[in-house]
């Protein structure tokens, strides 16, 4: 458990996990620091991947990075973790905070086999939360910010909403999206809970369920179940036809949950799947444009046929090879 701050900049206690590897350090700094940065798990406290037997399923990668000389922290974000919570579902300044506080956090658990160096690392969620850690990097003091990558970042979802409405317009299923749709709502309304409500984006019978305390504090795969049974797509719809027009503090949210905020603190790294249908290539060109119009540096590479949540294998090797590059100095590239 550590301090950081939510989206207000009120602080809070945040939880996660440490993982040191088994060897000592290679060199005389210590293990560098790999602040992993989740995909959504769900807006309960049981959520956070520290409260799961599987780490919140990225053991392969955790595994490789600690054979690799790294130690790892990884962030639940505000809300998972601690009893009583509800998680700040995309809050770009909560989360990214949370990832970036995480750093320090570990330092000052371990100070002489961990090194001051430190990266952001994300997939999904997390790929946006660890873009918003580059922008507060400097609030992590004693630290050395080498950089942000993101697998399939969540950006402009007011895009991807879009997408989802026209699809139901149709007639086609949501399936399968319906619980990202209602993590979603969640975030929204804990944003401005005064001022936003459930049914703002959601179908009244989805509202009616999800503005529940059992219910929206399940987790992902859970939330699918429980709408399978008592809202059937078949029978209530997902969304609100209306979402864009209802209520105008709906495109605050949104447009607030955006990575490229302001200028990173250190390049950026971004990998996409060329068959991602959650994060779809339009809106990752949008974020590149936004992160080049705050003057980041920017790479990013494209994976032929690879999906959400396959990005993260697919672009291991070229994630590794640009960490090794910034450890060693070498200038990054723009492109």
């Amino acid at each position: 458990m550590y301090r950081t701050a939510d989206e207000r900049g009120r602080p809070v206690a945040a939880t996660g996990f440490l993982l040191l590897p088994r060897t000592a350090p290679k060199d005389r700094d210590g293990w560098p620091v790999i602040s992993w940065a989740h995909g959504t798990s769900g807006a309960g406290p049981a959520c956070a991947p520290s409260r799961s037997a599987s780490l919140g399923g990225a053991t392969p990668l955790m595994v490789k990075w600690l054979r690799e000389g790294f130690a790892v922290a990884a962030a639940d974000y505000p809300g998972l973790g601690p009893n009583g919570k509800v998680h700040d579902y995309l809050l770009l300044r909560a989360e990214g905070r949370s990832v970036a506080h995480a750093a320090p956090a570990v330092r000052t658990a371990d100070r002489k086999s961990v090194s001051d160096k430190w990266f952001a690392v994300g997939i999904s969620q997390g790929g946006q939360a660890a873009l918003g850690a580059g922008e507060p990097a400097a609030e992590a003091k004693g630290m050395r910010f080498l950089g942000a990558a993101a697998f399939a970042p969540a950006a402009h979802p007011a895009a991807w909403l879009r997408e989802a409405a026209k699809k139901q317009s149709s007639g086609a299923s949501l399936q399968g999206l319906r619980g990202l749709l209602a993590c979603t709502a969640v975030g929204a309304h804990v944003y401005d809970p005064k001022r936003i409500k459930y049914e703002d984006l959601l179908s009244p019978e989805l509202a009616k369920e999800m503005v529940r305390p059992a219910v929206h504090n399940l987790c992902l795969d859970e939330i699918d179940g429980y709408l399978t049974l008592f809202a059937p797509e078949k029978k209530y719809k997902t969304l609100s036809p209306d979402w864009e027009k209802t209520n105008p503090e709906i495109k605050k949210f949104l447009d607030s949950v955006n990575p490229a905020q302001s200028t990173s603190s250190g390049p950026v790294l971004l990998l996409r799947g060329e068959s991602d249908v959650v994060v779809t290539p339009a809106s990752t060109r949008k974020l590149i444009t936004g992160l080049c119009a705050e003057q980041d540096v920017v790479e990013w590479k494209s994976y032929p046929g690879v999906g959400h949540v396959d990005v993260a294998i697919a672009g291991l090797r070229d994630l590794g090879t640009w960490m090794k590059d910034r450890l060693k100095n070498t200038p990054p590239a723009n492109r």
